[in-house]
């Protein structure tokens, strides 16, 4: 192996058939670490692709490599290898170096990937705890107030979306079925809007609580929530009273707790 002078002012190398260098380059001694084999420069990712396409059978081709990092590189650098064969034991190799700006490229890209993949976790962290935090919101907003044994409270708030009402189903249910309620008083005095789909799930609680044995009064409706409760058409006898005041007063103030 000996170095030569060549036309081409670029890194050009004579290998035989067994990938040994024979000669080489002033350009490939100034760019490259010389070793025995013609391999040893490049990357582990291109060696398939190298050995598939540099042999005799061949003449010609041109092929994107990965160079092994080199110099102050820190990542693979990409070049265009040409190949020619003289003959059945010797090519000639040419290598033409990708511009610098592509390694600096490379290297913001690789920052940018690891800045959008720590970006993605954080985002992912803080929907999750807006998502604990929206549900426990949802809670808050029906909660469970036992008034005598056989009658219990639930005062809604905000608008009854179905999102809400999923979340709030099935803990209610639970809590009526293991106090035995006979009665319960759903408030409306909070409520904002009621969209369809929450006007569905509310049809869907009311049938729950009816099968499980329970009346259903609502109080608190006004003016302009009674066209959308009307339009729901409970399966079951839903009672109502004007204000929650009125469903105490009824339920609760004469309730004799010596009768239980």
């Amino acid at each position: 192996m000996k170095r030569v002078d060549h036309s081409f002012p670029l890194p050009v190398f004579t290998i035989n058939k067994n990938f040994i260098i024979q000669s080489y380059s002033k350009e490939a001694e100034d760019h490259f670490v010389i070793t025995e084999n013609f391999m040893d420069l490049f990357d582990e990712g291109s060696l398939s692709k190298l050995k598939k396409w540099i042999n005799p059978e061949v003449k010609k081709v041109t092929l994107e490599v990965q160079l092994k990092p080199y110099g102050n590189a820190s990542n693979p650098v990409t070049c265009d290898l040409h190949v020619k064969w003289n003959n059945d034991l010797h090519a000639e190799v040419l290598l033409i170096l990708k511009d610098d700006q592509m390694e600096r490229v490379t290297t913001m890209m690789n920052q940018l990937r690891a800045r959008l993949n720590d970006t993605n976790f954080q985002l992912l962290e803080e929907k999750e705890k807006l998502e604990e935090a929206l549900e426990l919101n949802n809670r808050l907003s029906a909660p469970f107030i036992t008034l005598t044994p056989d009658t219990a409270l639930i005062p809604l708030f905000g608008d009854l979306s179905l999102d809400k009402m999923d979340v709030i189903e099935e803990p209610l249910l639970h809590r009526v079925n293991q106090g035995g309620m006979e009665r319960v008083l759903l408030d409306f005095t909070g409520v904002g809007d009621i969209p369809k789909d929450g006007a569905q799930a509310l049809k869907s609680l009311t049938a729950s609580l009816f099968y499980m044995g329970a009346a259903v009064v609502i109080t608190g409706v006004r003016p302009e929530q009674v066209p959308k409760l009307q339009q729901i058409r409970f399966p079951v006898d839903v009672s109502y009273l004007h204000s929650l005041q009125q469903a105490v007063s009824r339920y609760c103030l004469h309730y004799d707790p010596s009768s239980s």
